[in-house]
């Protein structure tokens, strides 16, 4: 598997467009798909993907994913790219659900609220809201 080092920029960008497109491409698909000057800059990125054994040319010129790989810190869901930062806030949504709902049985019952369960939850809101953004920041860095 190549380091992340080794596929990033724009060669990143023309990666993500043909796992997105899900179908064989060529220079003038990846050009206009990734706005690129001309297709030999395409078909640089192509070849530097050929090189790292990322993708693999058909028989007509096209060019088709043949591994897919991921940066660090990233894990593919289907064919989108998400920030593991973003599976952890969802991890912090789904706690801070159960604590607010056994906040609102404790108040329904007129059971006392501790302190210390009202900050349980100040904190759990903080944590998934700081994973959520910066797991946002990270997609939008990427897409960009």
């Amino acid at each position: 598997m190549p380091s992340e080092e080794e596929i990033e920029g724009t060669t990143f960008k023309v990666y993500l467009y043909m796992i997105k497109a899900d179908n064989p491409v060529g220079p003038r698909d990846i050009m206009r798909g990734v706005n690129l000057s001309s297709p030999s800059v395409a078909y640089r990125h192509l070849q530097k993907l050929l090189d790292l054994g990322l993708v693999e040319k058909d028989n007509y010129g096209n060019y088709l994913i043949k591994e897919k790989t991921s940066p660090r810190g990233f894990l593919w869901i289907g064919r989108t790219l998400l920030p593991r930062l973003m599976l952890y806030s969802f991890f912090f949504i789904g706690t801070l659900i159960v604590e607010v709902s056994v906040l609102s049985i404790r108040l329904i019952v007129k059971e006392p609220i501790d302190n210390v369960f009202l900050l349980l939850i100040l904190v759990t809101t903080i944590s998934a809201v700081l994973f959520l953004f910066e797991g946002y920041r990270l997609k939008k860095r990427i897409e960009s």
